[in-house]
């Protein structure tokens, strides 16, 4: 049982039978109709594995073929990279401290058989060989519902690989504008103004990027002009969010050294760093999570922390307040990675931790307790019939608005916006942009129920349209 007035609940039993030691990274991927949802968990050295729920559990399905048993799974982004419908896994095997030495990465494509391995059946058509990374985002610039992967390793510039008209992998990145040496430690993506996304490379050491829209599916560093001048960041994670609680949009970023950052834009455009203290306060942080744990209507800000309690933040009484995180504090564990879904349909999200190591191994599954907030889950289709990742949803209910990004700032995440609600019960409009500008409006909804909403072009060849 957690603490008394913590707000997470360690769930002991949905993790029997998926025993895991240390775990390094986590994605949320769409493997189609037979597994819609799916929890991929990195391990450094292998075995990988692939985590059905069923029943309320995750049950570990036997695939040798993601095992991987060189690679160090520094992190993990699913999204249809072949518009076949059903979401590619990539696994960023680099190793920051020994580049000279690090791993290629893996790009797995579900097949009836099981899984194969892309990049190793087929060389890259453009760029300086096998990719080897260590942070990644997946990226659909152009808005076709052909993902591509964004990938940054260090002491090499940053590259974009999207499928060819052969279907091979090929890296697209000076085409896109994003070839740009950057140590980056991080990618995260978040709405633009006007339209479109921007994108974040938060660096180890030296410059970091801010990438703005710059003409059809292009990209421009726009760091120095918007006043993005910290030389030396550190960055370890970062995400978009909602900075104040009324829509605004702002970008946390967690540092290994130094206090932790949150930008907001003035009125004229420029970056502003707006932490208050208990937000910016430095700790030995490893993974940022930012999500509506409780359904209240606003989200939590979870910080993990390397052998030191974890911290979570609400949005409370019109700013950044620390609450307490109940069992998820984990004092003394070693936590990489951290993830959110809806992993038994009941409405509320579940915490998932990846460990190093820590008390019951290598995985962690949190919960709120059962409250009466309302909620409602958007899952956008891109044109081609899988998750629209990269798609922006805007929420109007309760007098608010609220915002999300499908599959979260790193892409990473579940393939669907889920919104907390409080006490509203109904939800007067949302509007979903995909990212090649289309854009439907949803109005009057009932909560408590998740609304698959197919991209407007396949929706008008729909037959009977």
């Amino acid at each position: 049982m957690s603490a008394v007035g913590g707000l997470l609940t360690r769930i002991d039993d949905a993790l029997e039978g998926c025993e895991i030691a240390s775990a390094s990274a986590l994605a949320l991927a769409d493997l189609g109709p037979q597994a819609p949802l799916a929890l991929v968990v990195g391990v450094r050295g292998g075995p990988n594995r692939l985590l059905l729920p069923c029943d309320g559990r995750l049950v570990a399905q036997p695939l040798t073929e993601l095992c991987d048993p060189f690679g160090l799974a520094r992190a993990i982004a699913a999204a249809d990279l072949d518009g076949d419908g059903i979401e590619e896994i990539w696994i960023a095997n680099g190793d920051p401290a020994r580049p000279e030495a690090a791993r290629a990465d893996r790009l797995f494509d579900p097949s009836p058989g099981g899984f194969r391995d892309r990049l190793a059946e087929a060389p890259l058509g453009a760029g300086p060989g096998a990719p080897s990374s260590t942070a990644l985002l997946a990226l659909d610039r152009s808005g076709s519902g052909l993902h591509g992967f964004l990938l940054a390793a260090p002491g090499r510039p940053i590259r974009l690989i999207e499928s060819g008209e052969a279907g091979e992998p090929v890296d697209r990145a000076a085409e896109a504008g994003l070839d740009e040496l950057i140590e980056a430690r991080v990618i995260a993506q978040g709405p633009a103004p006007g339209s479109g996304l921007e994108l974040f490379a938060g660096a180890g050491t030296g410059p970091s990027a801010w990438f703005a829209p710059a003409g059809p599916a292009r990209f421009a560093d726009r760091a120095e002009t918007l006043g993005l001048l910290v030389p030396d960041l550190g960055a370890v994670d970062a995400a978009f969010l909602d900075a104040d609680g009324t829509g605004a949009v702002g970008l946390f970023c967690l540092r290994r050294r130094g206090a932790h950052l949150l930008w907001v834009r003035d009125q004229a455009g420029l970056l502003h760093e707006v932490a208050p203290p208990g937000l910016a306060r430095p700790s030995p942080a490893t993974a940022l999570l930012v999500a509506d744990l409780d359904n209240d209507g606003f989200e939590e800000i979870l910080i993990a922390n390397a052998a030191a309690p974890n911290r979570l933040l609400g949005f409370r009484e019109r700013g950044w307040r620390p609450l307490d995180p109940g069992d998820a504090m984990e004092p003394a564990s070693q936590p990489t990675a951290l993830a959110a879904a809806d992993l038994d349909g009941c409405g509320r999200l579940e915490l998932v931790i990846a460990r190093a190591s820590g008390r019951g191994g290598g995985l962690a599954l949190y919960r709120v307790e059962e409250n009466e907030h309302a909620w409602i889950r958007i899952a956008p289709r891109s044109p081609r019939g899988a998750p629209a990742r990269g798609a922006l949803v805007r929420l109007w209910a309760g007098g608010r608005q609220q915002w999300r990004i499908v599959g979260g700032s790193r892409g990473n995440g579940e393939p669907v916006a889920h919104f907390g609600l409080g006490a509203c019960e109904r939800v007067e409009r949302v509007d979903i942009r995909w990212p090649d500008g289309s854009v439907r409006r949803l109005v009057d909804l009932e909560a408590r129920q998740t609304i698959t909403v197919p991209h407007p072009r396949a929706a008008a060849a729909a037959p009977g349209r």
